[in-house]
């Protein structure tokens, strides 16, 4: 990686924490975000630094959770270019979870109990401050439907013709819908337990923004077992119903939207063309 932009890049934001670029191991970088473990005179850490411009508002949001009174990994420095973080992998009272915890009911509860608070500390910050906040839902417009129907060969879509022809009245239930701040992006690798099971917390902020509670309860859950998901639900509360049915009818034309933009046509979105076969079904229940 020597000589290269990204090592030239990750050597600057070194020497802005007084570290010297023989500290570094690479661990990652891809798509702009470079992620290498730096030894500090305290051990070690987590330095991930952002090339995109866009990326960066992951510096922003850890600083959003921390005045929202949300626990985060800790934040050991950052720049406007880059954040140092806690190692998880040297921590004694953390570690990085592994898939088996997705079945395990103490983590599952600890996984609600972060989503909870998060959901009901994010409300107030989004009322206020939430304008230009990321959004998934800013995907579905008229003009990317288009585009997605012409991009992917959907012209004959019974879901995707329900879709635009329910548009307005769907937009309209989405702009009223409450926001809060919403993680987005749920994945055992993003996810951090503590060593005695009692506490998790997600990492990696790059898509935490706003939405609505029942996006991140799909978001989650859909990687649990039934049982699983009952159990979260029992711990993290009663979802609103009616916009879980929205959030249903808006997911898989937001992951096409997301999918569009990429070069190569990704596994997931094979999925949600499938969704959209349930739409037409889906958007007669919301409207009954």
């Amino acid at each position: 990686m020597e000589n290269t932009p990204q090592y030239r890049f990750l050597a600057e934001e070194l020497r802005f924490y007084g570290l010297p670029p023989e500290s570094a191991s690479l661990i990652r970088s891809k798509d702009g975000v470079t992620v290498a473990r730096v030894r500090t005179d305290e051990g070690t850490a987590i330095l991930k630094c952002f090339e995109n411009e866009a990326f960066r508002r992951e510096i922003t949001n850890y600083g959003i959770l921390k005045e929202c009174g949300i626990p985060t990994i800790r934040v050991l420095g950052k720049s406007g270019r880059s954040i140092l973080l806690e190692d998880l992998a040297s921590s004694d009272t953390w570690r990085l979870a592994e898939e088996e915890d997705l079945r395990s009911p103490s983590v599952i509860r600890a996984i609600a109990k972060w989503y909870r608070i998060l959901h009901a500390q994010g409300s107030g910050y989004v009322k206020e401050h939430g304008v230009g906040m990321y959004e998934e839902w800013d995907l579905i417009t008229p003009e990317n439907i288009r585009a997605v129907r012409e991009k992917f060969g959907l012209e004959g879509s019974s879901g995707l013709q329900e879709f635009t022809r329910r548009y307005e009245e769907i937009r309209g239930m989405m702009d009223s819908a409450p926001r809060t701040i919403t993680y987005n992006d749920f994945y055992y690798t993003n996810l951090a337990v503590r060593k005695d099971l009692t506490q998790a917390l997600m990492f990696d902020y790059n898509l935490l923004g706003k939405g609505i509670c029942a996006s991140d309860i799909r978001n989650v859950t859909c990687w649990f077992t039934d049982e699983g998901r009952d159990l979260f639900l029992s711990e993290y509360g009663e979802a609103d119903r009616r916009l879980m049915l929205l959030d249903d009818i808006c997911s898989p034309v937001v992951s096409l939207c997301s999918a569009m933009k990429r070069g190569i046509f990704p596994s997931w979105a094979k999925g949600a063309i499938r969704d959209l076969d349930g739409l037409p079904a889906l958007t007669a229940r919301l409207f009954m």
